[in-house]
């Protein structure tokens, strides 16, 4: 409707450790090694882009406040009780005590999608929206209004 040919996420480096972590800790190969690409497509649907992969979160922060810019984070509604809210408190306890951590995670992810090897799942689309899904729903559609 728009007429949109890319859409550009503000997902940072902090946000991507925490998705490739939380993909590892579940055993979720077929997410860990489409995560960490820049720009993601599948045919249909319109392309996505973090340009933000290695930029820390503070880093941002640091930045809209130097240059006075409006800044403001939001949770998801859904983020206290989602299995996400632990994976980033873990990779930022790391990064305290390594530094490069979150970087180093990043990298990880970035390495699986490299290695070969394995099955993966075919990427088909929502049966109810027609959106991108690996499953018969799509998250958004089983949150809306659950698995009827």
């Amino acid at each position: 409707m728009l007429g949109v040919d890319k859409i550009v996420t503000g997902h940072n480096a902090d946000d991507i450790a925490e998705t490739v972590l939380m993909n590892i800790l579940r055993g979720d190969v077929a997410r860990l090694r489409r995560c960490t690409a820049i720009t993601t497509s599948s045919e249909g649907a319109i392309p996505r882009s973090k340009p933000f992969k290695y930029t820390y979160e503070k880093e941002i922060v640091m930045y809209a406040y130097f240059k006075k810019l409006d800044y403001f984070s939001t949770e998801c509604v859904y983020s206290p009780n989602a299995y996400r809210g632990h994976a980033g408190p873990t990779s930022k306890t790391l990064e305290r005590i390594r530094p490069s951590t979150i970087i180093d995670i990043i990298h990880s992810g970035d390495q699986s999608r490299r290695e070969g090897g394995c099955k993966m799942p075919v990427q088909g689309t929502c049966s109810r929206c027609g959106y991108i899904s690996s499953q018969i729903l799509c998250k958004a559609c089983v949150l809306r209004g659950g698995a009827q």
